[in-house]
């Protein structure tokens, strides 16, 4: 076909496309003018430099004609230099079709239509594009999909634990580690995961009022995740700026007027202004109109802290909170609840529990009764199965007792030769269909390992006259001297000369000091820092949010920081200062619960030394005898409690009639403490069979987590993204600076190609690749893959045809000048929902070819890098020219590569639909043992899963492979 102008001929503006297809209306005189109809515009060029493309359609495409229905490309003809379509309608009818005729809108959105068309970009601009789709697929793909974004450290069971529950089609369950093993995470990497996948897009955390302000800074700091919070104020006030959001609830202290909260009825549901809420579970109880609200509302996961608190009991006593609950949870598809004493409140709170993550698995108290009995042999059966499994599988009696559990072919097959892959399988399901694995989760500190020892440091000190003389009301006021010694209570508590005295010698160390009262901790921080100078800062519930960032900021800056933090009660609850080692009990909670979660401070994940403990008391006291309670009884100071409420529940009245006396007698002192440590020895070797055993086993499975870090480990380690963000900063016209090792200064450039790239503030921002750094740095924003501002960046490039057409000149001597390579990237499309995740059953990549203009498949011995790395630009005004000489060897090969990938296209479904086949026989095989236990896994739970199996093979039976990005390179010497 000619390519020289021809009157009547379509081309298209290279820098403007939006005018649309034009038609040549003269070429005369070394000068061609052109008419574009769909803007009514005509425009004048130098023949030789006009910037324009010639539009020629191949055999398949599609073209529109004004007033006529879809039409399809079968041959064309040229006459005089303008073409004549031969077109199939709808009906099979074939029509010529004079390109003079076509519409003159024309979308050229695809990768071959814009190359065709001369639409074509710089090859950075590809590079960019192709890398987009690649890590795009290689992430969704990913294991380790929704793990990889979050400020946390790669800590194996907390990873193993949020995958296992997040990869389940209804993700419900207990997660109840021990006390400094990270609930809150998990529960975080759990959501975060969900909401990635988009198998969630509501979610709700329910709370208790004093950790609103702690789940609200865990959420966005460590996973990016902006949650709203409500609250009776924010509700009947209508405050939705989402900007203002994070720091207005410390400023909005005054309970609404009667105009407001008559204004709130009939007014929108406050549930529905946002995706992410956060608010106290008190307050959704206490208030039936919001709680209908939010009930209405609707969310996808439902998650509630300090779910211990949550009371039941089988006659029928019933807190509200626990009905409150109790009601999301039937409705909620995602339920997690989160304590670190699932056993304190004894068999009847362990079961309630469970009965909200699963009614009908748990329908009644003495069929969990009668469960638990069986946990110690199951317990035993996995121990010999894992431990000695030729001498187990060779006992008789062991066989005998494995039979009641497990299929006799299992069962035969383990005993002619079994392998470990076999003997896991075996231990798999018998945690899977026994015992309350599958719902309940619980890592403990001797599992997990790496945590340091608590040592006692007592400091006795003589009673002052006025605590000696003083007429208590209550046990608290025994144990809080402050309270019965007046006003004047710092200059006359030996507790306080002792602490001055201390501090002054300890001035290099780091000292966070805990106590009952906000009063007190604000009258002692003020006394030592005015006194003598002492570096201090204090913390407690009267604080704004901003006050009490600042404080724990200035706390735990090594170098010019406080030198100790005053923390009323409030100070045990959500924030962690593991960078400490000194821990002072300014005095002694009644419940053992709160001097655990005083400690738990200090000894968490992350501490690198011993903690010391150092307990000021008053001898021959209450003070001393609730010392020696904690150590000598329940062993406190050794070791975590996880018995506490149990031990306040059978020895609190016991306990508190001592401390009431004014000289106990040692003989009943004795007697008490002997009773309560046999009580606690009982209770945690009842802990520690059968069930913990069981729970451990399931809670992390130590190769698969190990597995997991190194993957994520091996990400970070990778230069991709910072390479990714320097070439996408340098395309989009964003600031960016190096920083230091590892990190990078971003800011919104004079000369963006966007108009605003969502979560790059107008200030900038300052990043880092490193992990480390940003756990140790929280004014740096912790970038990866998964960062809201690298997904809306990625997304940005794959909702447009950013970079998807490019030509680019090849200076390589061992080729023909002339040769062309053709490179593209076909990228795999489901249409699937996303809850399915389907994206697991296909490689992580695009179907990437390259070939020459003689069809020679050169995919492997041609790499991208390499391409990248020698591809030259062309000049823009060059571009037409060159493209008008290749046309017809570039349609061929395009038609070429577009066969091959019909070819992929089909392998890739057949080896997807074989992976995702074996995935769900293997699931519906377990489903179908669990249903012989679990009443709830009856018929129709089967007929959904099939229904559900099906959706998925027909969506994988539908992949396709579209052309994404195509890459033109021209060899010249």
């Amino acid at each position: 076909m000619s390519l020289a102008f021809v009157a009547g001929q379509r081309w298209i503006s290279n820098p403007e496309p939006d005018l649309g297809l034009g038609i040549i209306l003269e070429a005369e005189n070394r000068r061609v003018v052109i008419a574009f109809p769909a803007v009514e515009e005509e425009r004048t060029y130098a023949a030789a430099a006009a910037p324009l493309s010639r539009v020629q359609f191949q055999v398949g495409d599609e073209i529109s004609v004004p007033d006529q229905g879809r039409l399809v490309v079968t041959d064309h003809q040229e006459h005089n230099g303008c073409i004549v379509y031969m077109a199939e309608d709808e009906d099979g009818q074939i029509h010529p079709v004079p390109e003079q005729i076509l519409s003159a809108v024309i979308s050229l959105n695809g990768p071959k239509e814009r190359m065709l068309a001369g639409q074509l970009e710089h090859p950075k601009r590809f590079e960019l594009r192709a890398a987009t789709l690649e890590q795009g697929n290689a992430t969704r793909a990913a294991n380790t999909f929704g793990l990889l974004g979050p400020r946390v450290q790669l800590l194996p069971h907390q990873l193993f634990l949020a995958r296992e529950i997040a990869s389940r089609p209804q993700p419900r369950a207990l997660l109840a580690d021990e006390v400094g093993l990270g609930k809150t995470i998990e529960a975080g990497l759990i959501v975060h995961q969900l909401l990635l996948m988009e198998r969630a897009q509501r979610v709700l955390l329910l709370v208790p009022d004093s950790l609103v302000h702690q789940w609200l800074v865990e959420m966005l700091r460590r996973f990016n995740l902006q949650f709203s919070v409500l609250d009776e104020t924010r509700c009947a006030l209508g405050a939705e700026d989402e900007e203002d959001n994070f720091f207005a609830m410390d400023e909005l202290e005054d309970e609404p007027d009667a105009s407001a909260l008559a204004a709130m009825e009939g007014a929108d549901n406050p549930f529905e202004s946002a995706q992410l809420v956060l608010c106290s579970l008190d307050w959704l109880t206490d208030d039936i109109q919001r709680r209908e609200q939010a009930l209405a509302a609707g969310f996808d996961v439902l998650v509630v802290d300090e779910a211990h608190h949550l009371h039941w009991q089988e006659d029928g006593d019933v807190s509200a909170e626990y009905r409150c609950v109790e009601q999301f949870a039937e409705q909620t598809p995602a339920v997690l609840l989160l304590t670190a004493t699932p056993e304190n409140t004894g068999i009847e709170g362990h079961f309630a529990r469970l009965r909200l993550l699963d009614p009908a698995r748990f329908p009644s108290l003495e069929h969990f009764r009668e469960e638990q009995q069986g946990y110690e042999d199951i317990s035993n059966l996995i121990q010999g199965l894992l431990d000695t499994p030729e001498a187990s599988l060779a006992d008789s009696d062991f066989i005998a007792a494995l039979a009641r559990y497990l299929p006799e072919a299992q069962i035969a097959t383990l005993k002619k030769a079994s392998s470990s892959e076999q003997r896991e399988a075996a231990v798999r399901d018998l945690l899977d269909r026994f015992g309350t694995g599958r719902l309940l989760f619980r890592n403990t500190r001797s599992s997990v390992g790496g945590f340091p020892q608590r040592q006692l440091m007592p400091h006795p000190l003589p009673a002052p006259e006025g605590y000696r003389n003083a007429a208590p009301d209550s046990v608290n006021d025994l144990l809080r001297p402050e309270q019965v010694l007046g006003d004047d209570w710092l200059s006359t508590d030996p507790r306080v000369a002792w602490l001055e005295k201390w501090l002054l010698q300890m001035e290099d160390e780091k000292v966070l000091l805990i106590c009952a009262q906000a009063d007190t901790a604000q009258d002692l921080e003020l006394y030592l820092r005015l006194r003598r100078g002492i570096a201090s800062a204090v913390f407690f519930e009267g604080l704004s949010l901003v006050e009490r960032d600042r404080a724990a900021a200035y706390f735990a800056d090594p170098e010019d920081g406080a030198q100790l933090l005053v923390c009323s009660e409030i100070g045990s609850e959500g924030r962690n200062f593991q960078f400490a080692q000194h821990l002072v009990l300014f005095d002694l909670p009644w419940h053992p619960d709160l001097l655990e979660q005083r400690i738990g401070r200090l000894d968490r994940i992350g501490q690198q030394g011993d903690i010391q403990l150092h307990v000021p008391f008053y001898e021959n006291s209450p003070q001393a005898l609730m010392l020696r309670w904690y150590e000598q009884a329940l062993g406190i100071f050794d070791a975590p409690c996880t018995v506490g409420d149990a031990m306040v529940k059978a020895f609190g009245h016991s306990l508190q009639a001592l401390l009431l006396q004014p000289a106990p007698a040692a003989s009943e002192v004795d007697t008490l403490f002997n009773q309560a440590r046999e009580t606690v020895a009982e209770l945690r070797d009842n802990l520690s069979r059968g069930r913990n055993r069981l729970l451990e086993l399931n809670s992390c499975k130590p190769l698969e987590a190990a597995e997991l870090v190194a993957q994520l480990e091996a990400e970070q380690r990778s230069d991709a993204l910072a390479n990714y963000l320097d070439i996408f900063a340098d395309q989009f016209g964003l600031e960016h600076e190096e920083h230091s090792e590892n990190a990078v200064i971003l800011r919104p450039g004079d000369h963006m190609q966007i108009e605003a790239l969502p979560h790059l503030p107008e200030e900038g921002l300052t990043g880092t690749f490193d992990r480390q750094r940003a756990l140790s740095r929280e004014d740096m924003v912790y970038l990866s893959w998964e960062h809201p501002l690298l997904r809306s960046a990625m997304d940005v490039i794959m909702t447009s045809d950013f970079g998807s057409a490019s030509l680019c000149t090849l200076p390589v001597k061992g080729l023909k000048s002339g040769t062309l390579l053709l490179e593209v990237f076909f990228n795999p499309s489901l249409n699937a929902p996303a809850w399915l995740q389907l994206q697991r059953q296909l490689p992580g990549h695009c179907l990437r070819l390259v070939i020459d203009d003689q069809h020679r498949d050169l995919s492997q011995a041609v790499a991208h890098s390499k391409l990248n790395q020698l591809c030259k630009g062309v000049k823009k005004t060059l571009a037409p020219a060159l493209l008008r000489q290749v046309r017809e060897p570039l349609g061929k090969m395009i038609q070429h590569l577009e066969a091959l990938a019909q070819t992929a296209s089909g392998q890739w479904q057949q080896q997807a639909l074989e992976n995702y086949r074996q995935e769900r026989d293997e699931e519906r095989q377990r489903l179908e043992n669990l249903s012989q236990r679990n009443p709830d896994i009856d018929a129709a739970t089967l007929a959904s899963f099939d229904s559900d199996t099906e959706r998925g093979e027909q969506a994988l039976s539908s992949l396709q492979l579209n052309m994404a990005a195509l890459r033109l390179a021209v060899v010249s010497n």
